[in-house]
């Protein structure tokens, strides 16, 4: 279902007017039908909603979408010159699941995969405890590097 996609792209006249007053039913079956079988806690849901009703971050909320063009455009220059640095790709096996690898690698030379089980596109509230283990995972290595940097111990005495 990604009609959401051409509609939140419409000028604010449009889309902003439709919506506002509204925003229970639209964000609510927008937050449903992208959360895949694992649905999004009501709470979470309403935090989000309530959010959305201030007229400055629905705008704000479109406005993403309305720059999707621009945004492709400058990564299809940023193609031509590949990331080298190691990046995590994340995805939610009911949402994006290896899309966003497969995207990345366009752009990128080392692109690591992480399909999170069981979430849709919310992969922090849907899968917290796996998304924090992939990160830390990821970065390990950077943190590790860190903390010899910053003490690198005892030096060898000078011959």
């Amino acid at each position: 279902m990604l009609w959401h996609l051409a509609f939140n792209q419409l000028p604010g006249k449009v889309n902003e007017a439709l919506v506002t007053g509204r925003e229970d039913i639209f964000f609510g079956a927008e937050f449903d039908a992208s959360a895949g079988t694992n649905k999004l806690p009501d709470h979470v849901v309403r935090y989000y909603i309530d959010t959305l009703k201030d007229p400055d971050h629905l705008r704000g909320s479109f406005e993403f979408y309305r720059a999707i063009p621009a945004t492709t455009a400058q990564n299809q220059k940023r193609v031509q010159q590949r990331l080298t640095l190691p990046v995590l790709a994340i995805g939610g096996s009911e949402s994006s699941g290896e899309g966003v690898a497969s995207t990345m690698k366009l752009a990128a030379d080392d692109v690591q995969t992480v399909v999170l089980t069981g979430s849709g596109h919310w992969v922090a509230e849907q899968a917290p405890e796996q998304l924090l283990a992939a990160l830390t995972a990821f970065l390990a290595p950077y943190r590790d590097a860190a903390a010899v940097a910053r003490n690198p111990g005892p030096r060898a005495a000078a011959d």
